[in-house]
């Protein structure tokens, strides 16, 4: 049975993968491994038969990702090509581009895959619709907007499904007016393929379908996905199976490409030479256990008593030398010495950086007027619209705040 044709029982049976970000890794361990996370989803895939792959977002890490990675992607995607399957995706908020500047389009345009920017029929006569994901999650405006008439009427079938790259506020992760709640998505169908959240989620529509966030495919593009790959012991996808009276079921398939561990040493009140020997030590009895071909990811965090944390960094490297055939991986951003500067991290980090900017001219300058401004300058380009009357736009939106502040004089 070929992946188009029927499963016998009526059932059409597809994938929902998000948020690849392929591209985003840089160490070669990991782009080899990223690889073959790509090659254990497109075999999963053939193996299971799916009438086609739905992409919920950030396919790539950018719009236009490293070449070698590209060519990967597309010698994968024409295996399921070859095989019947077809390849829906929407943008993300990392491969969105206002221009369409993006390898997306060249995928498109070689027939190996079909952007989701109106709703489209499949072959198996599902239908597909959705919202691309925006920078700076923009495209919340397009559901507080347009949910209705995102909603699925007039198609004369029951199977239908909406993919989006938004948070949802049910799930307690970002802030308020960066997400939105399920009461927004558009009514009528019969699986939402989510993206963005970098977790698996499951929740349900106000119609009771799934809502489901696959979580990254391989490992996102931080090292917090990587701690989290370790502690929750997977990535994957969901095959999904409508039938025809447009009730899906989904199962979960993981994709294990990372064998090691995660590796956790806190230096609370230890110096730099005894907590370089004792990272020394542990970091060598954790490589001989996993052995060749494992990788390993080591987070160090606390304030060491005295020393420099250079001191700690050379022992790594020299235990990373022994070990030639295993991958290291250091988080030490966490990890500070009595004489280190100490960079500001956490929530609202810009707009406590505007605010000291602003302290620094009194009087001229406040951080709501900054971030205004940089709010119009990141205007997105409109649908339709062109480079002139985009460019006449942002202009018009400065000059405007520029004239509140400095008077009529200022020109732009």
């Amino acid at each position: 049975m070929t992946s188009t044709e029927s499963s016998g029982d009526g059932k059409v049976r597809f994938a929902h993968a998000s948020d690849l970000h392929i591209g985003g890794v840089t160490e070669p361990g990991l782009k080899r491994r990223e690889k073959q996370a790509v090659q254990q989803f497109v075999d999963s895939c053939l193996e299971e038969k799916v009438e086609f792959i739905v992409i919920s977002g950030d396919l790539f890490d950018t719009n236009i990702p490293p070449m070698p990675q590209a060519v990967m992607v597309a010698q994968e995607f024409r295996r399921l090509k070859e095989s019947g399957a077809r390849i829906y995706t929407i943008y993300g908020s990392h491969d969105f581009s206002p221009t369409h500047h993006s390898l997306i389009e060249v995928l498109e345009a070689d027939g190996l895959l079909r952007v989701i920017s109106e709703p489209v029929q499949d072959e198996s006569g599902v239908w597909l619709n959705g919202i691309h994901g925006l920078a700076g999650a923009k495209e919340v405006s397009a559901f507080r907007n347009f949910s209705e008439k995102l909603a699925l009427t007039g198609t004369g079938n029951k199977r239908s499904v909406f993919a989006f790259h938004t948070a949802l506020l049910e799930a307690d992760m970002v802030r308020q007016e960066q997400a939105i709640p399920v009461s927004l998505l558009p009514r009528g169908y019969s699986y939402y393929a989510a993206g963005h959240l970098h977790e698996r989620l499951e929740f349900k529509s106000l119609e009771g379908a799934p809502v489901n966030y696959p979580g990254p495919l391989f490992l996102g593009w931080g090292a917090g996905d990587l701690e989290r790959y370790f502690k929750e012991g997977a990535t994957g996808f969901y095959i999904v199976e409508i039938d025809e009276e447009g009730r899906a079921t989904f199962e979960y398939k993981p994709v294990r490409a990372i064998s090691g561990c995660l590796l956790e040493i806190g230096a609370e009140g230890a110096d730099a030479r005894e907590f370089a020997a004792h990272v020394s030590e542990q970091l060598s009895q954790t490589a001989q256990k996993h052995g060749r071909g494992s990788l390993i990811m080591l987070k160090l965090t606390g304030e060491l008593r005295a020393g420099r944390r250079e001191t700690v960094t050379v022992a790594i490297e020299k235990v990373k030398k022994r070990y030639p055939d295993i991958d290291f991986k250091v988080n030490d951003r966490a990890l500070t010495d009595p004489e280190e500067v100490v960079v500001e991290q956490g929530e609202d980090l810009e707009e406590r950086a505007f605010q000291k900017l602003a302290k620094m001219f009194p009087g001229e300058v406040s951080s709501d007027y900054i971030l205004k401004l940089i709010e119009s300058l990141g205007t997105e380009k409109q649908p339709g619209e062109s480079r002139a009357d985009y460019n006449a736009r942002i202009l018009a939106a400065v000059d405007q705040l520029l004239s509140e502040k400095l008077g009529d004089s200022v020109k732009t």
